[in-house]
């Protein structure tokens, strides 16, 4: 018996998609960003290949080439773009603490070895030495969210699965689909959530209306692309 599966028309922005300027490679797809009020995708965030100062590729410059990415613009307009994030090494001043220093300031910096973010004697130093941490500036507009890869995906009874990517109408920028890997790592499916069920996206992940039964029983979908031998008559 063949396995139902559920076609969806559109182009889909996987993240973990191998990203492609005019003329070479430029990097991957890392995140995707969303205008919830509006439901259209309005950036893409590409982490080049030597790995650092991922750019806010504005989607206008992009389109879909299969499960790839490519970008309308060459590698040095690519490098001129905006970074997604800044990071500031900042010394610590004993007398403003910061109010939240998030984990990973602590854990993914060089200096994670020199002991906590404070004031520390050094031996030969007559005063105390700041240690340095870290400040991020995040360049995403006001009003859009990002979409990262392994968002918990909750539905109102509980979490159901991670987030893979979006799918795009044909023509424009409106997002039609949510993809999701439901179930576990090993036994999972890949389905597309229609955005009229997506409640919301923000920094705890997307929440679905729909209950975890309702998103097991999708079938696995598959993404086709309109060529002209595929679109539809007038």
């Amino acid at each position: 018996m063949t396995a139902t599966v559920n076609r969806v028309i559109g182009h889909q922005y996987v993240i973990g998609s191998r990203v492609y300027c005019a003329e070479c490679p430029c990097g991957y797809l890392t995140s995707a960003v969303v205008d919830p009020a509006t439901g259209r995708l309005e950036h893409l965030i590409v982490t080049p290949d030597h790995g650092i100062d991922s750019r806010l590729v504005p989607f206008a410059t992009a389109h879909c080439e299969g499960r790839a990415v490519r970008l309308g613009c060459t590698l040095d307009d690519f490098n001129a773009m905006e970074p997604a994030v800044d990071v500031h090494i900042t010394p610590m001043d004993p007398a403003r603490p910061p109010r939240h220093v998030p984990e990973e300031e602590n854990s993914a910096w060089p200096f994670f070895d020199l002991g906590p973010s404070e004031p520390a004697l050094g031996l030969a130093a007559p005063e105390p030495v700041l240690m340095p941490r870290i400040a991020y500036d995040d360049h995403v507009p006001v009003g859009e969210s990002r979409i990262y890869p392994g968002d918990h995906v909750h539905a109102s009874d509980g979490t159901i699965g991670h987030v893979r990517g979006v799918v795009v109408a044909p023509e424009g920028d409106m997002v039609t689909h949510i993809l999701v890997d439901e179930g576990l790592l090993r036994g999972h499916k890949r389905v597309a959530i229609p955005m009229e069920l997506v409640g919301g996206v923000g920094v705890d992940g997307v929440r679905v209306l729909m209950t975890r039964r309702e998103v097991k029983e999708l079938s696995p979908c598959e993404i086709v692309e309109l060529t002209p031998e595929l679109t539809p008559p007038l």
